[in-house]
């Protein structure tokens, strides 16, 4: 089990630290952006998905030191300069140990760092010369709308879209979103949010769109994935 979650960890964890980045970085120029997230939270979540993300390396530690404080040696009835050489000394050991943790410290950060960076190029190295041109439409798409001032959630939705239609994802998500915004209407009637019910219903147009768009694309992929098999049974 925690074998899954790791990788299911380690797959998520840069599409996440990407939408964080991209969306720091959209918000210096835009307050929509910068008022619709709620940054500590925001903050406290990548921070939170990067511990569990350098949790998921292995990382076989062994500290390589040793330290020997012998505080039995220390007794109140030495006099001053006694006393004073024996924590002079002390202060001393643990200064070294504090360097050496330090260094230990930045050996491991190092290595894990140079883990993250190998698992992003062999990510990257696996992506097909097709899948980076339909990255690239999905980028020039994205900041065509960031330009024109498009809003968070429909930053959101456009970026699914895309990534649905090109990539053909699975459509009956889309199709449940849908269906779940629909059903909601009634309810924010009910409790006269008429704003949030308008809202809800336009959203769920959106994904109806999207689910007929991408069970388009599934089928033209299962129609040209079945002529080879055709073929070889001629």
């Amino acid at each position: 089990m925690w074998e899954e979650l790791r990788e299911k960890i380690r797959e998520f964890y840069p599409y996440f630290f990407g939408f964080y980045l991209l969306s720091l970085v959209v918000s210096i120029f835009s307050k929509t952006w910068k008022s619709f997230f709620y940054w500590p939270a925001f903050h406290g979540a990548i921070i939170i998905f990067t511990v569990l993300f350098l949790l998921t390396f292995k990382l076989n530690w062994q500290p390589n030191f040793k330290l020997n404080l012998n505080l039995k040696n220390l007794k109140p009835r030495l006099n001053l300069k006694e006393n004073y050489l024996l924590w002079r000394a002390v202060s001393l050991k643990v200064f070294k140990l504090m360097i050496i943790l330090a260094k230990e410290f930045f050996n491991v950060a190092g290595r894990v760092i140079k883990n993250y960076f190998f698992f992003i190029k062999k990510k990257i190295s696996a992506v097909s010369k097709r899948s980076w041109l339909k990255i690239i439409v999905i980028v020039i798409f994205l900041l065509l709308a960031l330009f024109e001032g498009i809003g968070v959630l429909d930053f959101i939705v456009l970026f699914y879209a895309l990534i649905s239609f090109l990539f053909v994802l699975d459509s009956r998500a889309a199709a449940g979103l849908a269906l779940i915004l629909l059903a909601s209407c009634p309810f924010w009637l009910i409790f006269k949010k008429d704003i949030l019910a308008e809202s809800a219903a336009i959203y769920a147009y959106y994904f109806l769109i999207i689910t007929v768009l991408t069970q388009i694309r599934e089928l033209k992929k299962e129609k040209n994935a079945s002529i080879p098999e055709t073929e070889d049974k001629i």
